[in-house]
């Protein structure tokens, strides 16, 4: 496969990947849960069958608004509702087991509103952090490559990839989530960071296997090198993400519906992840090189 041969192609559908990705996020925005705007969830388990549609019409009744319920398992639910102080909390119990007598409360939840900004505040500082410590990793890592190919391009671009690969699974989530009635919670921020890390480490195995090339095959320009090190490794790329998302499909599957959303959001990312690495990394490393060495005659593109 001559995928660098197509590398304008492939990165002018990605960039229109990305832009459509943000619109779409915008206007498929989904509702933020109680991980971040603070909120109680009360999970509970009905002695008798229970439809959850007769529960939600039950649940209507009670005078809170915003109120959100969900099947999690074999006859058994979660309420989420939009009250952060405990006093309020405590009466929304007792108003639900007044509307449903007959329930066993499984598990409670109170988030207050100083514990949600913390939750988003650390996530944004985590992703920054990642980022930073990657783009450093990479140019120590990169080191011993050629003057003629900067290590710092490697952290960059992954980098790059990273913010594609985000952007991307974060729109076809919020589309997917708004017809199944999803919400942003913690859960969100877990599957983006371990997202983050699997994409991350599939980049690096294609680019680790460019340096090798650059060093050991030096009379083949760098955008031949760069396609003989996506066909090396793409067989294995192809595998370990198939068989990651095979797992994510079985769960996703046979999982209850509370780890639907976190294994769903997996699932994507690691595919955009896999088509990433291939068709944008390498590609955009390629025209890194040829751009900073368009006037140097001497070095091979």
């Amino acid at each position: 496969m001559n995928i660098i041969k197509f590398r304008k192609f492939w990165l002018i559908f990605s960039l229109a990947m990305v832009v459509v990705s943000i619109p779409t996020i915008i206007f498929f925005r989904l509702p933020s849960g109680i991980d971040f705007t603070g909120g109680t969830l009360v999970e509970f388990k009905p002695k008798e069958q229970m439809d959850v549609s007769v529960l939600r019409e039950k649940v209507k009744e009670l005078e809170e608004k915003n109120v959100q319920i969900q099947q999690s398992g074999s006859n058994q639910f979660i309420v989420r509702v939009n009250i952060a102080d405990n006093e309020k909390s405590k009466k929304f119990e007792e108003e639900l087991k007044s509307k449903l007598p007959d329930i066993e409360i499984v598990r409670r939840e109170n988030i207050g509103t100083i514990v949600s900004a913390n939750t988003t505040r650390r996530g944004i500082y985590g992703f920054l952090l990642a980022a930073v410590l990657i783009i450093m990793y990479l140019a120590y890592s990169f080191r011993e490559v050629p003057r003629s190919v900067s290590s710092w391009a490697f952290g960059t671009i992954a980098i790059v990839t990273l913010l594609h690969d985000l952007c991307s699974t974060v729109a076809i989530y919020s589309i997917i989530g708004r017809i199944f009635g999803y919400e942003l919670d913690s859960n969100f921020l877990v599957a983006s960071l371990t997202i983050l890390g699997f994409s991350v480490h599939d980049t690096i195995v294609v680019f680790d296997r460019i340096r090798e090339n650059i060093i050991k095959n030096p009379q083949r320009s760098f955008s031949q090198n760069a396609n003989s090190s996506i066909n090396q490794t793409l067989a294995r790329s192809l595998n370990t993400s198939l068989t990651a998302i095979l797992i994510l499909i079985a769960m996703l599957i046979l999982g209850g519906s509370t780890i639907k959303p976190f294994i769903l959001m997996l699932a994507i990312g690691i595919g955009i992840g896999t088509y990433s690495s291939i068709f944008i990394a390498a590609p955009a490393l390629v025209m890194w090189f040829e751009y900073k060495n368009k006037d140097n005659k001497r070095v091979k593109v």
